[in-house]
């Protein structure tokens, strides 16, 4: 069982929309896991101005309660961090560009559809 690597957009929209977080282990069986430089996105997002404020601090929150695995690596931007951890693992992500690179390696993705709807491919 590998990891479930959880991105920033991802984790904003599932507080958005109201997805059931426990639904996204279910789906794909296998460990919630943020590296280190997507926290630090929703940290930063959260204590900005702007109207995914609310959503990321939210996010934060149920990543704290459900005991979300964090995971340190060298690189600073989170979809680069993710790519390199994505091997042997599933994404969770709603960003396109990021699931067309990761598409092309074959790597499973987890994403929002329909703003209501988890589905894997």
């Amino acid at each position: 069982m590998g990891k479930i690597l959880l991105d920033t957009n991802f984790l904003i929209d599932v507080v958005r929309y109201k997805i059931d977080f426990d639904e996204i282990g279910e789906l794909a069986g296998g460990k919630l896991t943020v590296v280190k430089p997507v926290l630090n996105e929703l940290k930063k997002i959260a204590a900005a101005g702007s109207k995914e404020r609310g959503f990321a601090g939210v996010a934060l929150m149920v990543l704290k309660r459900k005991n979300v695995e964090i995971i340190e690596t060298g690189e600073r931007r989170a979809d680069e961090a993710i790519f390199s951890m994505a091997e042997k693992n599933i994404v969770a992500t709603n960003d396109i560009e990021l699931r067309k690179r990761l598409k092309a390696l074959g790597i499973k993705i987890i994403y929002l559809r329909a703003k209501k709807h988890l589905a894997i491919s």
